[in-house]
């Protein structure tokens, strides 16, 4: 009797560990996704920090590593060459990218206003793009094209005004010498203000000059081959951008995950300075629309900036952000 007990016992014992092995199944693998910054960690990419450390990646089946960026750093070999699935760049880096050739295709534009301004002392007494004939303007290369069309939207000529290329420095820069600096309004005007300087601000935005900033990028093959990858990568950042806008005062500590040396302050002041470029309150963020592309398409074509044919609705595809916010 009691040999029959303990076999039962032994039976039962082995049915249950046998029950939680089941249980204790190790959960699938996270699908491996690299992403090529365009920039150094800041607030910039708030969504994407959201998106990773809250969990929404990975609820997708991600695994994703966020790869910082910075002045030497190309944003779009690494996603040609597949070491990268996804970037970020400018809207006009993507049509100039297409122009040359390269498979590269936009899924959604996160910054929809550009950050891109031009600055100077309030005493200077600049207020509009006339009052930089005769100046000499501190732009770097990427705000060029900027500076060039706003120029010329008010009939001022390249030789009518002065273009260097310097690093951003606030001693310099409260010298008045040069007197008009090309940054933006997520990077150097944050440093200026917090340094208590008050400054006169020309947006080439408010001179019909329009164009996408952040935008993030991935190439044709990866769009046919795995759009569920595109779908499941793109409904995390979007969620993660939407929790960024909707909760700034976390972004600092979230930068902080990334570059534990970064200054909480500056940071939150970089995120309350992108809100208005992310959440513009015309329609979802991310969006894109189509008469935005023509026109930057347009731009780039009257500054010679590409002269080879390009059709600029094979730049972008709204297929995911249709779908995901249909």
């Amino acid at each position: 009797m009691k040999k029959r007990l303990c076999n039962g016992f032994v039976l039962l014992f082995l049915v249950l560990l046998a029950s939680l092995s089941g249980c204790q199944r190790a959960a699938p693998a996270l699908t491996p996704v690299t992403v090529q910054l365009a920039w150094t960690h800041q607030p910039q990419f708030a969504g994407m920090y959201a998106a990773d450390l809250k969990g929404y990646y990975a609820a997708e089946g991600l695994a994703v590593t966020l790869i910082q960026g910075g002045a030497n750093i190309d944003k779009l070999v690494p996603v040609l060459d597949g070491t990268a699935q996804f970037s970020t760049a400018s809207a006009d880096e993507l049509i100039l990218a297409r122009s040359e050739g390269k498979p590269l295709r936009a899924i959604a534009t996160i910054f929809r206003r550009s950050p891109a301004v031009f600055v100077s002392l309030a005493d200077k007494g600049i207020t509009r793009p006339q009052d930089f004939v005769g100046k000499t303007i501190s732009v770097p290369a990427i705000i060029l094209l900027s500076l060039r069309a706003m120029m010329d939207k008010v009939g001022i000529a390249p030789d009518q005004y002065t273009v260097v290329t310097l690093p951003s420095d606030l001693t310099m820069f409260a010298s008045g010498d040069p007197p008009v600096w090309g940054v933006f309004t997520i990077g150097f005007v944050v440093v200026i203000q917090q340094a208590g300087y008050k400054l006169n601000m020309i947006y080439p935005d408010d001179y019909g000059v329009h164009f996408y900033a952040d935008t993030l990028f991935t190439t044709d093959n990866l769009i046919s081959t795995n759009p569920d990858l595109v779908r499941r990568f793109l409904r995390a950042t979007l969620k993660g951008w939407t929790c960024a806008v909707e909760n700034p005062a976390e972004v600092p500590a979230m930068v902080q995950k990334y570059k534990p040396e970064a200054d909480a302050k500056i940071e939150l002041a970089r995120m309350t300075a992108s809100l208005p470029l992310v959440n513009t309150g015309e329609d979802h963020i991310g969006w894109m629309k189509p008469e935005m592309w023509a026109g930057m398409e347009k731009t780039l074509r009257e500054q010679k900036v590409i002269t080879a044919p390009v059709d600029v609705t094979q730049v972008y595809t709204m297929q995911f952000l249709q779908e995901l916010y249909k």
